[in-house]
């Protein structure tokens, strides 16, 4: 259920609010940390927004991800399945706060379950955009390439 692109609205302060806290929230993000501001405006062009609403489940655990998520408003909970039957509450995530990225770069497995504590709207960066804009834009491969290398490393 993608929603609509986010745009900038040219004199629209709001949007460029969310601009800015879309580049702030990116920033927290290993590899999209040495960005520039136009850099992180190209994943911005391409975020969609989504809606859930309480107790919808986001991520399984264990499924292949292809989707990247900030959170715009709301709560979201990271459960993490522990051997048979029983699921433990890892961590509660809100405004700001972002999840799923490592399925930008890698097929590995997702680590969790992420499940909306109360409706909530997310922006979405799917990895076939993500791929979109590093084939055409060199630097920001470039630069995140560095960066996971240096993640790979640690």
């Amino acid at each position: 259920m993608a929603g609509s692109k986010v745009k900038k609205n040219k004199g629209g302060e709001g949007m460029q609010d969310d601009f800015s806290k879309l580049r702030s929230t990116l920033q927290k993000v290993d590899f999209f940390y040495s960005l520039s501001f136009p850099q992180l405006d190209e994943l911005i062009k391409v975020l969609k927004k989504k809606n859930v609403k309480q107790g919808e489940t986001i991520i399984t655990q264990g499924d292949i991800g292809d989707k990247f998520y900030l959170i715009a408003s709301g709560e979201v909970s990271v459960n993490i399945k522990k051997g048979i039957g029983g699921s433990k509450k890892a961590a509660t995530l809100h405004d700001g706060d972002f999840f799923g990225e490592t399925a930008l770069i890698s097929d590995m497995p997702r680590n969790a379950t992420i499940i909306a504590e109360e409706p909530t709207e997310l922006f979405v960066l799917y990895k076939k955009d993500f791929r979109k804009i590093l084939m055409a834009n060199p630097k920001i491969n470039h630069i995140i390439q560095g960066a996971l290398l240096q993640r790979k490393n640690r």
